[in-house]
């Protein structure tokens, strides 16, 4: 776990480095949430992934933020782990904290939960992945239907099954697989017509809870359609390199290398 703190600090330090700005850039934060759908702010964030996409080139990246990072959040909020803030304020103190600790403005929220991802997947017609053993044990564990190891058809609630997965490893691994299962998800929509991408927006979209308008999506999606033939590139944070285990008032958490991990989301993010 590492060592034990019990006195612990505002973690930011002075002078951080400023990521660099460009108004090409939209950043989307995905939130996935054990919890039954309903007003923003009813449980803690159990997944974060943020969408960053480069309107003039095209370009996106996916990261992944751990929901132990241990952060500071902003106003009169005792520091805390990262899944928290959204308990406490929805998708605005969540936003907040990640401009706070990591510099990245967020332009919108789609929060959906486990049910509601099962739809998705299941609207999308299922999902194409090869598992390890491991994960076929796991998945049969808590989905109908029969995985193995190796190649297979997803159902809609199997893919959450996977996406679920810790146990076998950690939460580095589950992050690992919420991100395989998207770019799975983006690189079967690549050929699809703008009219084909909005049909199936109008499908998913009831599924979530969001802070943008219909309008502003529509909007996004008409900009976002030319980067399905891009590459998508995902990454995680914090990276290997970038934090350290500890136990601060009960909480097992990962402390983050700020400074660190600011160098490195300059190198993530899709800024050219």
């Amino acid at each position: 776990v590492g060592p034990i703190i019990e006195d612990d600090k505002p973690i930011i330090p002075p002078d951080l480095p400023e990521i660099p700005s460009t108004k090409e850039l939209y950043n989307i934060l995905l939130i996935g949430m054990d919890e039954t759908m309903g007003e923003a702010g009813t449980g803690n964030s159990d997944s974060m992934m943020l969408v960053s996409i480069n309107l003039k080139t095209g370009q996106i990246s996916v990261i992944s933020f751990l929901r132990d990072l241990y952060v500071q959040l902003p106003g009169d909020y005792s520091d805390n782990r990262l899944n928290a803030p959204y308990v406490f304020g929805g998708f605005d103190l969540l936003k907040k904290t990640i401009e706070l600790n990591f510099g990245i403005p967020i332009d919108g929220c789609f929060e959906v939960n486990f049910e509601g991802f099962a739809d998705v997947i299941d609207i999308l017609g299922g999902v194409d992945i090869e598992l390890t053993a491991a994960e076929a044990t796991q998945v049969n564990r808590f989905a109908s239907g029969y995985a193995t190891e190796g190649p297979n058809h997803l159902t809609g609630e199997q893919a959450v099954s996977y996406a679920r997965c810790r146990k076998i490893d950690s939460d580095f691994g589950r992050t690992e697989r919420q991100r395989k299962l998207l770019t799975i998800v983006f690189n079967d929509l690549k050929g699809s017509s703008l009219k084909e991408i909005n049909a199936l927006a109008n499908k998913i979209l009831p599924l979530m809870t969001t802070d943008m308008s219909n309008k502003q999506i529509m909007g996004l999606i008409a900009k976002c359609y030319g980067a399905l033939d891009s590459e998508m590139k995902t990454y995680h944070v914090p990276a290997d390199d970038a934090y350290y285990g500890a136990m601060i008032r009960g909480m097992s958490v990962l402390v983050p290398d700020l400074p660190l991990i600011r160098q490195q989301l300059e190198t993530y993010l899709p800024l050219t």
